[in-house]
């Protein structure tokens, strides 16, 4: 059975993996998130609004070349709401919303499913949805 200090120190480490997608996006530095995703596994997909099909490690990394030619530091994307669930001692999932700043300022909702090799936790999907726009304008026409 796993212990509740093992179980908190998984969650700590889980989202510290999420922390460091947040920083590498905003420090427009891709090898942070390169760090804590599973790229050589032949398991790893992502799946993204703009791309019609999950895609693998390749696409992710044609995705953070272009983010290292392109891309600018800034206040770029924040998690919220992160909720980490442990479903086995190697296997957890994670959700959460991605508030992005760019030109247009969105958001998404996202899944995480993490994997633990080797006693160390790593990103092995992703999946990005963005929000409704008919969700947001309910939302800010309920706040005022």
């Amino acid at each position: 059975m796993v212990s509740n200090v093992n179980q908190r120190e998984d969650t700590r480490q889980i989202e510290a993996i999420i922390q460091a997608l947040e920083d590498a996006s905003n420090e427009a530095d891709p090898s942070k998130a390169e760090a804590v995703m599973w790229l050589e596994d032949e398991r790893f997909s992502e799946i993204e609004d703009f791309v019609p099909e999950p895609f693998g490690a390749d696409v992710v990394r044609q995705i953070h070349d272009w983010t290292r030619e392109n891309a600018e530091a800034g206040d770029n994307a924040h998690f919220t709401d992160v909720n980490v669930h442990l479903l086995a001692p190697t296997v957890a999932y994670a959700t959460a919303i991605q508030e992005l700043n760019f030109e247009e300022p969105s958001a998404s909702r996202v899944t995480f499913i993490f994997l633990k090799k080797d006693g160390r936790w790593g990103l092995i999907h992703s999946h990005y949805s963005l929000m409704p726009e008919e969700e947001e304008e309910e939302e800010e026409e309920g706040m005022v």
